[in-house]
């Protein structure tokens, strides 16, 4: 099980709908992260932040908003992700909107001869493009842009100089939620590409076992990310994620109980957390401190796999 952690700082906002979770680094070590990974045993090398990038309206640019700001945090990211790797390091990526993630993936995948494995830990499936949906925020354009789709902004896909990122195989959605707040459109790229999901009814069953399957779906890989989007839990059990829909998602204790499952994998290479807005938690920090504590022991559970 992993015992010493890289932590990156990624304050990004810019690819959201609205800001907030440039926020999150800065927050979560206040809400005592680091205090709560000491003292679960893990030794935390905390390389600090990146560069920030807020939110702002982009009127020019109304269906791919900030697209230069998005590739230049995204390259940091995965600059400093494939830094970790090299030394290695296993990372945790704290942001900061759902971008962060592609640049992760990026900067851990450098290496093209080793297979890189994707869990995305998400409601959400980020297979909309510019031309499918028309509200301009690319955190939740993720995937298409790794997959290249057609209609995806050319560069933002490929920022990293390779295109596609992945391959349909290499990525697993884990806690999808078909009738979720996913797009028509996205619903349908979903299923004429045959992704594989691992349903969010399934991760709220039992979450070991859906995180086994979602590894299973995968098959062998060198390196395993995973994508821990917040949204994935439910907003009336942990008010943290920018999706502020109640009654639906997985709780805190299912989401980080697969995390564990996914931390354990001897591939693991590193998670981003990301969509976490702290602004939407109690304001004397307690839903922070809650989560905090959560993350912290998901890197220290034995392996139960």
């Amino acid at each position: 099980m992993t015992k010493k952690i890289t932590l990156i700082g990624a304050p990004s906002s810019v690819a959201a709908h609205a800001p907030g979770q440039e926020k999150t680094p800065a927050m979560l070590r206040a809400a005592g992260l680091l205090d709560d990974m000491q003292a679960a045993g893990i030794t935390v090398k905390d390389t600090g932040d990146l560069p920030g990038f807020r939110y702002h309206a982009d009127p020019s640019n109304p269906r791919a908003r900030n697209v230069a700001q998005v590739v230049e945090n995204a390259r940091n990211v995965a600059d400093a992700v494939a830094q970790a790797v090299v030394n290695g390091e296993t990372y945790l990526v704290l942001g900061g909107d759902c971008t962060n993630g592609v640049g992760a993936i990026a900067g851990a995948s450098r290496d093209t001869t080793q297979r890189i494995g994707v869990i995305y830990l998400d409601m959400h499936g980020d297979m909309n493009t510019p031309e499918t949906v028309d509200s301009g925020a690319l955190d939740w354009m993720g995937v298409a842009h790794m997959l290249e789709m057609d209609g995806t902004v050319a560069e933002f896909a490929g920022f990293d100089g390779r295109a596609p990122l992945l391959q349909n195989d290499q990525i697993v959605f884990l806690g999808w939620d078909f009738e979720g707040s996913n797009s028509n459109a996205e619903r349908e790229a979903m299923i004429r590409r045959r992704m594989n999901v691992v349903f969010l009814d399934e991760l709220q069953a039992d979450p070991a076992a859906a995180a086994k399957r979602a590894l299973a779906l995968l098959g062998p890989v060198d390196r395993l990310v995973v994508h821990f989007d917040v949204d994935v839990i439910d907003f009336a059990e942990c008010p943290l994620g920018e999706n502020y829909r109640h009654g639906e998602g997985a709780t805190l204790a299912q989401a980080t109980s697969a995390l564990a499952h996914l931390a354990a994998h001897p591939a693991f290479s590193g998670v981003t957390i990301a969509q976490l807005n702290p602004d939407h938690g109690d304001a004397d920090m307690a839903t922070l401190k809650r989560f905090s504590k959560a993350l912290a022991t998901t890197f220290s559970e034995p392996d139960a796999t």
